[in-house]
């Protein structure tokens, strides 16, 4: 089991050994491109079955591959998105997840100025299409981009249906059976981060 500070790291690298075009890196190189330590990079790699070389680093080929591995990316993963908003929208039309094997089976809304609308490639649905979506294509994740008063019965439902994972934008926790993993995404809390940030830049200017 990774530490989860190692696995946001180990996604960066990825992304970064994704674009990267030369056939070997160090984490001195990995490390100055993503503002982290060297020996940061070196111990976070250090989880990874493969290894670098002394004085020459890593292989970025063999290195993505391990990663991919790690990660799942071999396997193709579908995913439905309860919530055709603006946010909803924006994750269903983003073209990055066909790089990492995902792909967005199906959106559904409750509401019936929506329903029918075409999105992308998919054509939003009601909520009574969900079961036999998941069912016809194996869905484990569900994304949801719903308000937080009906944050709770949609995950209800999504895990009725046999969903796995849910992945919450909904500004609110919801209840799960253990089995069920849940990763929160809260917007307000990032730009909190930013603004504490920048709070401490500022007093250290002005201490300086």
């Amino acid at each position: 089991m990774f530490p989860k500070a190692t696995l946001e790291r180990l996604k960066l690298y990825h992304r970064l050994l994704s674009e990267e075009k030369k056939e070997y890196i160090s984490s001195e190189e990995i490390g100055e491109r993503l503002g982290i330590l060297p020996e940061q990079v070196r111990k976070d790699l250090s989880y990874l079955e493969y290894k670098g070389k002394p004085k020459v680093g890593y292989n970025v080929k063999d290195l993505l591959e391990e990663l991919n591995r790690l990660f799942g990316i071999g396997k193709s993963t579908k995913v439905i998105i309860v919530g055709a908003g603006n946010l909803g929208t924006a994750i269903t039309n983003y073209p990055g997840f066909a790089n990492y094997n995902i792909e967005i089976v199906g959106i559904f809304d409750n509401d019936p100025n929506k329903i029918g609308k075409r999105i992308g490639d998919l054509v939003v649905l009601p909520m009574d299409y969900l079961e036999r979506v998941i069912k016809k294509f194996n869905v484990e994740i569900g994304v949801m981009c719903v308000p937080k008063e009906s944050a709770q019965e949609v995950a209800n439902i999504l895990v009725e249906n046999g969903i796995k994972a849910i992945w919450n934008f909904a500004p609110t926790f919801i209840k799960v059976p253990e089995d069920v993993i849940v990763r929160n995404e809260d917007i307000t809390s990032g730009l909190l981060s930013l603004k504490h940030m920048l709070e401490v830049k500022e007093r250290k200017i002005k201490k300086d």
